[in-house]
Order: C-alpha cells, then structure tokens, then sequence
C-alpha cells in the first residue's frame, strides 16, 4: 500500500505538474486494517482515512474466529442454523428497546446479558432447544478462553449471525470451519495442508493461538496504537465498525481506540483527529436491520480541509426498492444515540446522544 501510494503520487506530479494537495485512503476489513497501518507505519501518506470494520488484531482475531468451531468439537454437540439463529433473535428481541425505540436491533450489543437458557425447551424446527445448545451459543458469545479462564480474544455479540463462523454441515451434524480462519491456522501456523479444524480441542487452539500472536504479531497485528506522527502532521481518522459484524468483533475496535485514547493523550486529544463509529444493528459490510452509515468521505474531507470535526454522522436503511425507511444519527465512541420520546422513531432528528456508564 505505501509503495502504491509513493507511485501514485509520483503519476500525479508527473501528469499535472504538481503534487496532490490530499490524499485520502478509504477501505473497509482488510481495507480498513491498511488505511490504519498507514496512519501506524507510514503517517506521511494520507491526510484523510476512512476505516471501516478494520482487520487490525489480525493475529488475534483471526484464530479467534475459529473458537466456535473449538467449542462444538469439545462439546461433542454441533448445533444446527435454526437454532443459531433463533438464539439470535431471542437475544435481539431481548435486547431491543434499550434505546427507546423497538426496531429490531440492540443498538449496545456488549450491555446485553440475556442468556440463552431462557429458550431450553423450545421448540425450534423439527427439533427442541437444549441446554446443550445453551451451553454452546453461550461459550461462543464469551469467545476464546485459555487455561484457567485466561481471556484469549473477544466473542461474537448477541444479535451476530452466528452460523458464519459456527456453520455446520452434513448427516449427522459436523462443523464447517470458516475458510480464512482455518487456512491461517493451516498455513502460517501448522504449515500442513492437510490439516483441518475438524477435531482441534481448546488446549491445542490456545496454543495456536500463542503462536499466532507471538510469532506474527508484529507484522500483521497492525494495532500499534501510538498516532503521533500521523496527529503531529495534521492526519484525521474516522473509524466505523458495525455491531452486528459477523467476521471481526467490534470490541476489538473498541479495544484499539481505548488504547490510542490512553497513548495519546485521553479522549478529549484522541478527539481532535481520530473518532470511533459504531453502527447498531450491522453487519461486517454495514447491511442488517440497522441503518448504514453515509457521507463517509464527505465527512473527513470536512474533517482535513475545513477542520470541522465530525460531531455526528448520518445512517440509513433502505428498502428492496432503494427508498430510504429509516435513519439514525451515529455519535463518535462512547456515546450512543437515544430515542428523545417524541417524534417517529424512524427520523435521526429525534434522537439525542447519550454516554452510558461502562
């Protein structure tokens, strides 16, 4: 990326007779993960970036995304999509509201703690919910332990699909691992290709898991959270990530900006050139039943050029047909939007921004 970046401006220098007065890098997941190693290793390259769902922790979160598949094997119980998805909705249906408004969404995933016990004995399909099914959905929603407890890495957060990363597959039921996170474990650590998932126990995954972060860590984790070169020189960043993302948990995003927040000098500093957008109810490429974000690249050009800092930034749904049926206002990290009380609930101007207690 940066030697794309060196060449491109080379080219415009050569075409126009004159550098570019800004340059701005927008991508989203491994996108994402270079515009922010941009801002970490090469803060001379862009003025402006825009990182959406960012695959920063890569050595992380990539193992981690293979943890529900660790905890059917040790279960010995693979739990079907139906039931997936209707602990999914119970938790959303659980957790919905919590805004004011009914929609569909839990618009704080990581403040809900419905547990999924509560569906034992339902009926689900041509099948019954177990406490053997509970067990699952709720170990993968704590997502990867180690010895004793040890926390390893995030969970994927109620009201997540989770039939992507815990698909299963076949008569009787085996689990699916998901493809990236497999191949990384597969290639960079184990180095067989012949090696599956399919009976890895949590003891050998926390050990992948070490080696992951120990050995590649420096060279893909891309989570350096020291900016000061990139603040220094005027760089802004906006960062967006949705709540429901399937792939990469938003908490890990969270975990990054807390830490360029304590290294650079608290939430008011990190404030004036870096903000954190979390998007309720959406997922790894901002789709699902909340509203998508807008105007992205209007508001960091405002944010280099014009120095107006984004406060808020408009999100919309839309329906089959392209008409927009709702919109939210996003507020930068920590605060969430609030249903005011008055007004429809489908127009972002009757929503005001609150900060909740952590």
């Amino acid at each position: 990326i940066h030697e794309m970046t060196v060449v491109g401006k080379a080219l415009v220098q050569a075409f126009y007779g004159r550098p570019p007065r800004y340059a701005y890098f927008v991508g989203s997941s491994t996108g994402g993960r270079q515009g922010l190693m941009e801002a970490q290793r090469y803060p001379e390259d862009y003025d402006g970036i825009l990182s959406g769902c960012p695959a920063i922790n890569w050595h992380r979160f990539v193992p981690a995304d293979i943890w529900p598949q660790v905890v059917m094997n040790e279960a010995r119980h693979y739990v079907p999509k139906a039931k997936l998805d209707a602990a999914t909705a119970a938790a959303v249906a659980a957790g919905d509201g919590a805004d004011g408004v009914v929609d569909g969404v839990i618009d704080d995933p990581l403040r809900c703690a419905w547990d999924p016990k509560a569906l034992i004995g339902a009926a689900v399909g041509a099948g019954t919910f177990t406490a053997a099914d509970a067990d699952v959905v709720r170990r993968i929603w704590e997502g990867p332990r180690g010895h004793g407890g040890r926390f390893l890495w995030h969970g994927l957060t109620r009201g997540t699909n989770l039939s992507a990363l815990a698909d299963t597959a076949g008569e009787p039921l085996r689990g699916k691992p998901f493809g990236i996170a497999q191949d990384w474990l597969r290639y960079f650590l184990v180095q067989n290709p012949s090696w599956s998932a399919a009976t890895l126990t949590a003891a050998e995954f926390e050990l992948l898991w070490n080696q992951s972060v120990e050995q590649y860590g420096a060279v893909i984790g891309t989570d350096d959270p020291d900016l000061t070169r990139f603040r220094d020189r005027g760089g802004k960043v906006i960062i967006t990530h949705g709540l429901a993302d399937q792939l990469i948990p938003h908490a890990g995003s969270i975990d990054y900006y807390e830490r360029v927040q304590q290294r650079m000098g608290g939430p008011a500093r990190t404030a004036e050139f870096a903000r954190l957008f979390l998007v309720p109810g959406t997922d790894h490429g901002f789709r699902g039943a909340g509203a998508g974000p807008t105007g992205l690249q209007e508001a960091i050009i405002r944010w280099v050029e014009e120095g107006q800092a984004p406060d808020r930034l408009h999100a919309e749904l839309k329906d089959r047909d392209g008409k927009v049926i709702r919109t939210r206002p996003l507020f930068p990290y920590p605060q969430v939007a609030v249903y005011q009380g008055t007004g429809h609930t489908d127009d972002a101007a009757n929503f005001v921004s609150r900060t909740p207690a952590r």
